[in-house]
């Protein structure tokens, strides 16, 4: 059985505990190591998960657009 990939928040948040782990050197350069790796795949999901984030709202804008609606001004 497949296990589910974590959430946005969770991957955030076990990235939190491995850098605060490693920065204070509770663990050894073996599973620092490991730990590190791990880190990086949540990194991969994380920025998997913003990209689709942002995918579906330029996908909602171009629609509100399409139905004769304004989109939001941008912000920037």
């Amino acid at each position: 059985m497949s296990k589910k990939p974590p959430s946005f928040e969770e991957a955030l948040a076990r990235l939190e505990t491995i850098a605060d782990d490693i920065e204070q050197g509770r663990i050894g350069l073996e599973e620092s190591i490991e730990r590190y790796e791990e880190g990086m795949k949540l990194i991969q999901r994380c920025r998997a998960v913003l990209t689709e984030a942002e995918q579906r709202i330029v996908r909602l804008q171009a629609d509100q657009t399409v139905d004769g609606t304004q989109p939001a001004p941008d912000a920037r």
